[in-house]
């Protein structure tokens, strides 16, 4: 890829995305990046600070795209609890799946400068859409992304939150590192496999959820 006119911004996002999916973080540099997109080995500092600035908006793009599924998963199913609640676990399962480095790098502090503001408002779209998920599990009112720090505090909803979110991303991260291959029947494929235990997991945590003071 190569850079000749347009949005060099845009071109060096997508040449260090390119990058992190061939050799992962360690892969990504500001050089590299801009050779990838064929610009000087400077033009990266005209948008980016450092190296974990450049990764923090890349791993932005990542959140945006993961809050674009789950707001698509969430209206095909409608209102039933159980259906949303399994709904964001097929997603979230999914994108790991389907984008395992731009996955590892959206949750890597160690390498992201995690006070960019593009991240920070990124992740807070996708948490959001996830939490509302689960205050609505609770009868509560939906979470936005304006009230998401002071609703995560409500008693007994940070609980759920994290009970929820380790299921989804431990079950996640197991995947991807291959340590639930034990658990696959004779002759079954992945895919089949994630179906059917996140529809299982998925279904008692979302009769869990709507248990108030049931943990």
């Amino acid at each position: 890829m190569a850079y000749h006119h347009g949005d060099l911004r845009e071109a060096l996002l997508a040449a260090a995305e390119a990058l992190l999916r061939e050799s992962g973080p360690a892969g990504v540099t500001l050089r590299a990046t801009a050779r990838r997109a064929g610009v000087s080995h400077a033009a990266p500092q005209h948008h980016f600070r450092d190296l974990a600035d450049l990764l923090a908006v890349v791993a932005a793009r990542g959140f945006d795209r993961l809050t674009e599924q789950l707001q698509a998963a969430l209206e095909d199913v409608g209102d039933d609890a159980r259906a949303r609640y399994i709904a964001v676990a097929q997603t979230y399962v999914g994108f790991a799946r389907t984008d395992p480095a731009l996955f590892r790098l959206m949750f890597r502090s160690d390498v992201l400068n995690r006070a960019n503001e593009t991240l920070l408002s990124s992740s807070r779209r996708t948490y959001a859409a996830m939490v509302s998920s689960i205050a609505l599990h609770r009868g509560d009112p939906p979470v936005t992304a304006e009230t998401l720090q002071a609703r995560s505090h409500e008693p007994g909803l940070m609980e759920d939150i994290l009970i929820s979110w380790s299921h989804l991303h431990g079950f996640a991260q197991l995947l991807l590192e291959g340590q639930l291959d034990v658990f696959l029947d004779e002759g079954e494929t992945v895919d089949a496999f994630v179906d059917r235990m996140l529809a299982k997991t998925g279904g008692r945590l979302s009769w869990l959820l709507q248990q108030r003071g049931g943990w």
